[in-house]
């Protein structure tokens, strides 16, 4: 078996200067407080990381973007917006400096719990007809789906966000949102009692299980929005090798540690940030470096046995950039493997292109790996060297 090109996939022929177009992921913010945030979830991801898997499994590609990382968030993909105790109209000003920079196709809004606490509630629905103007305002291309809050297990607090959830939906169907904004009925999806023994893991926070509620809902909503997937289920957690650990600042690290990128098991590679993927999709890459200890990288697969799996990846050689300078004795070739099935091997040109790996999974987990060094030039015991650079990686299952 051998890695095809795209255009050979369409058409039964290898071409040559094919132009790479990398895949756009729907840009998505989780917006609001500690709710959003996380607080008290297993790992601090809240409802973001299940959502994330479940997103990939209706087959959308998806990205969460955000001033704020959770290094932790198994799925990868860990940008949000959100701060603990913060009111609505605290966070309506951080909006002018968070929404441009993240540029969210869709905004996830979940906020007015700490605006319950006090006398001042009632001013709370005023305050969000604000905020919904200022999103509005900065991001006119983009969706918004308004959430009512969660439930509280105290009642005083609890008979406030009823009246303020009957104002968010007001708000969120106005005629002048219509198209727009569109309200998303969170309260009923969680349980609070007085008496705990609910969704919730103290006053107003939900524990694993509320957040998990709260995922799916958010997921129903996005999904009845969103454009038709574009294929299959994905299987891998990651796709695009997002990372809190690499940043406009530093260009390029060296990945040793698993969490260097969420989701993937690194065996050496070489972490470089989006401006060496190509356009400006989001993507990070990984270099697949030609030296003692760098082994590639891999992930797990959730696959079907006997429902083939198209493997989509984009490769480049790693050339001279203004980051890295002239690479050392830059390797070309690197091999992709899913599990015990017959590996392909990939020569990079040196522009991206995309490239497809075909198999049938023969049991319920399957392994894809990344190794360089699989061609003559780069085999194990040549010269130390830099590339190829590999990135958007998405697994789908096809049709049988």
């Amino acid at each position: 078996m051998t890695a095809r090109n795209a255009d050979e996939v369409a058409d039964g022929t290898l071409g040559g200067g094919v132009t790479d177009t990398p895949p756009r992921p729907v840009r998505i913010m989780p917006l609001g407080d500690s709710i959003t945030a996380g607080l008290n979830s297993t790992g601090g991801a809240g409802y973001r990381d299940e959502l994330l898997g479940h997103l990939h499994r209706l087959g959308h590609d998806a990205r969460f973007v955000g001033p704020c990382v959770n290094p932790f968030q198994p799925q990868g993909d860990p940008g949000y917006a959100a701060v603990c105790g913060i009111t609505v109209e605290a966070l309506t000003a951080l909006l002018p400096r968070w929404i441009p920079a993240a540029r969210p196709d869709w905004m996830l809004v979940h906020i007015g719990t700490n605006n319950m606490y006090g006398p001042d509630h009632t001013a709370a629905p005023g305050f969000l007809r604000t905020f919904v103007a200022t999103l509005l305002r900065l991001a006119p291309s983009a969706g918004v789906l308004l959430a009512s809050i969660i439930p509280s297990r105290l009642p005083e607090w609890q008979a406030h966000i009823d009246d303020y959830n009957r104002q968010v939906r007001a708000i969120a169907e106005e005629s002048g949102h219509r198209g727009k904004v569109f309200f998303v009925d969170m309260a009923p999806a969680l349980h609070a009692s007085p008496q705990g023994g609910d969704d919730l893991s103290d006053l107003v926070h939900p524990g694993d299980q509320g957040y998990a509620k709260m995922a799916a809902v958010w997921r129903d909503a996005l999904h009845a929005r969103l454009p038709a997937p574009g294929g299959g289920p994905i299987l891998n957690p990651n796709p695009h090798f997002r990372t809190p650990w690499l940043s406009e600042a530093v260009q390029r690290g060296r990945g040793d540690t698993p969490a260097c990128f969420p989701g993937w098991t690194n065996h050496g590679a070489d972490a470089c940030h989006g401006r060496l993927a190509g356009l400006d999709n989001g993507s990070n890459a990984v270099g697949l470096r030609t030296a003692p200890g760098f082994l590639g990288i891999s992930t797990r697969l959730a696959t079907t046995p006997g429902r083939p799996v198209r493997v989509t990846f984009r490769a480049r050689a790693l050339g001279a950039s203004p980051d890295l300078g002239a690479p050392m004795h830059p390797g070309r070739t690197f091999g992709v493997q899913g599990g015990g099935h017959p590996g392909a091997t990939v020569t990079a040109t040196d522009d991206w292109r995309t490239w497809t790996y075909d198999f049938v999974p023969t049991g319920p987990v399957t392994d894809l790996r990344f190794t360089p060094g699989t061609g003559p030039r780069s085999a194990p015991g040549a010269r130390a060297g830099r590339g190829p650079l590999v990135t958007d990686v998405v697994a789908r299952e096809t049709a049988c």
